[in-house]
């Protein structure tokens, strides 16, 4: 059963896709998505008429292959180029193979549309808690985008729900260094405002090892398993993998003047087993992060199995949900593997923090401030007080003076980048 609906690509919703039988517009709100889908069950016979009801586009761009969706995007005239993320965001937004620049501006004009049409239905009437839920996760979407120095750009927007959704912290347009921060079981859009901040905080980690104009992308891109006994299975992965392969190859297509960056995977927990399925195929990756691993799979036999020039794993002594994932699956950890260790539980000399469990981040100015609704919400003072001591001595692998993140950093700042600064 495939477990979630994804945009990356041209075709439409499968359920329209199948319902459709003769040549007319998509329904109000219907957005594009994996054009995988498109390959395997859309009808040639109907592409000339998804194409007819989008002005501007050509049968190229429902291509499965960014490199041919990228030919075609720069083939337009310029004044197509900029007309079309404006007149057709549905379709710009999530086409991996289009510059970054134009799918922000398609993403921010599609998060607009569903927020407002949020609010004209919240006029109406008592909104249900399947929409509650949307308008929580497109909010924290919204918030994320804020940024009052490095720029940020919204290169994916869906409309699951909760909607999918990735952040680029720098311009991927330009960037030399670029860094896929996969996150792992029960991390929704819902947390958007917190990945960020994560992707931020490793942004900051590669700058304190010498990285200049790079973009990291907190890619909330796959529909990741709930907490519990999914998370010891490879659906969601194998599905995520499919995506997360499709966006980086689609950051290598995009580049018009042929510069390729430097790429890294930072994966946290099931978003390893994720990353890792997407690393069996050569997607020019550098280096690969895996903390707090829930495992691979086992016909990964080492790190040389997978397509990276650096395998690192690191997970602190205290995590205990993450050896609870590796149930069925290979450890990264383990010598045998061969993945180099990546040290996480801190250094006292160095003044570095160790990681205290398995959760990717805990700090950040709205939880660690005890006048928030965070802590409010507990009327017992004593209560309250106890689990704020608490919140403030745990530290997750993204967290600011953290033994890992400075090591994060480290290990995805080639030299040769840092010398070029």
């Amino acid at each position: 059963m495939v477990p979630f609906r994804r945009v990356v690509q041209v075709t439409l919703t499968l359920a329209v896709v199948v319902s459709l039988t003769a040549i007319a517009p998509p329904p109000s709100g219907t957005r594009i998505i994996d054009s995988a889908i498109l390959a395997e069950h859309y009808p040639a016979a109907r592409v000339p008429a998804f194409v007819a009801v989008h002005q501007g586009l050509a049968a190229e761009a429902l291509n499965r292959d960014p490199a041919v969706v990228a030919d075609w995007w720069r083939s337009l005239p310029a004044r197509d180029r900029l007309r079309m993320p404006g007149q057709m965001p549905d379709v710009i937004g999530n086409l991996a193979g289009v510059d970054y620049a134009s799918r922000d501006r398609s993403n921010r004009l599609e998060l607009d549309r569903q927020l407002q049409e949020l609010a004209a239905l919240a006029g109406h009437r008592q909104m249900t808690d399947l929409e509650t839920g949307q308008l929580a996760a497109l909010s924290a979407i919204e918030s994320a985008l804020a940024s009052s120095s490095v720029p940020r750009f919204l290169v994916e927007l869906t409309t699951d729900q909760p909607p999918l959704a990735a952040i680029s912290i720098g311009n991927l347009d330009t960037a030399r260094l670029v860094t896929f921060a996969v996150p792992g079981m029960g991390t929704y859009t819902t947390d958007m405002q917190l990945w960020t901040r994560a992707a931020k905080n490793i942004y900051d980690a590669q700058s304190a090892a010498g990285a200049i104009g790079q973009a990291v992308v907190a890619w909330v891109g796959y529909r990741t398993p709930p907490v519990g006994i999914e998370a010891t299975r490879d659906a969601y992965a194998d599905r995520g993998a499919v995506l997360l392969e499709r966006d980086i190859l689609g950051l290598h297509a995009s580049r018009a003047d042929g510069t390729q960056p430097t790429v890294s995977i930072v994966a946290h927990s099931y978003g390893a087993t994720t990353a890792a399925k997407a690393l069996k195929s050569d997607l020019g990756v550098r280096s690969f992060v895996m903390l707090g691993s829930a495992g691979v799979d086992t016909s990964v036999h080492s790190a040389a199995g997978l397509t990276s020039e650096f395998v690192f794993s690191g997970e602190a002594s205290d995590d205990l949900q993450a050896r609870w994932g590796r149930v069925d699956r290979i450890d990264p950890g383990e010598p045998g593997f061969g993945a180099m260790h990546l040290a996480v539980d801190g250094d006292a000399a160095a003044g570095l923090l160790p990681v205290t469990g398995h959760a990717p981040i805990v700090h950040s100015p709205w939880n660690d401030d005890p006048a928030s609704p965070a802590w409010t919400k507990y009327k017992d003072a004593d209560v309250r007080a106890r689990l704020y001591d608490s919140h403030m001595a745990s530290y997750g692998y993204f967290d600011v003076g953290t033994e890992s993140l400075a090591n994060v950093g480290a290990a995805t700042t080639p030299p040769r980048v840092r010398e070029r600064g």
